[in-house]
């Protein structure tokens, strides 16, 4: 194969990872109801109020947690039904529907209790994750990147 033919090749490689790689979620919509992470805590408590109970970093609300740390929420998670991302994904959905809302996640990691997806903000500095048993949702967070 001759240098031309060698650079052909792997520049046509290139475009083809970089075409099936990372999903790359706007991060406007890395949001759980109107709780998303990179929100201050005075955001939080005039629109939710005082949480059910605290433990540390770690608030707990009637349908979702948040974790506070420095005035800022750095995560929020779900188990409710009720709570939605901004593109209609809920717990309780056949996990199928990520793929067609997220397209193919930037990361998958499969547990002894189900199958974790992980979907990055374009800009890296948030994730959202969507804990899947037997096929269906089970809880979603969202949170800062580390």
């Amino acid at each position: 194969m001759n240098f031309k033919s060698l650079t052909a090749f792997i520049c046509g490689t290139l475009m083809l990872i970089s075409a099936t790689g990372f999903a790359a979620v706007d991060g406007g919509k890395i949001v759980l109801g109107a709780v998303a992470p990179g929100m201050s805590e005075s955001d939080l408590l005039n629109a939710f109020g005082q949480p059910q109970s605290k433990n540390g970093d770690d608030w707990t609300y009637p349908t979702f947690e948040v974790e506070v740390e420095h005035g800022i929420v750095t995560e929020v998670s779900t188990r409710s039904e009720t709570i939605i991302t901004p593109d209609g994904v809920r717990v309780g959905l056949a996990a199928e529907s990520l793929n067609s809302t997220f397209g193919a996640a930037d990361k998958v990691d499969n547990e002894r209790d189900g199958v974790e997806y992980e979907y990055y903000s374009t800009d890296g500095t948030k994730k959202i994750e969507f804990k899947v048993v037997n096929g269906i949702i089970s809880k979603i967070t969202c949170k800062l990147r580390d």
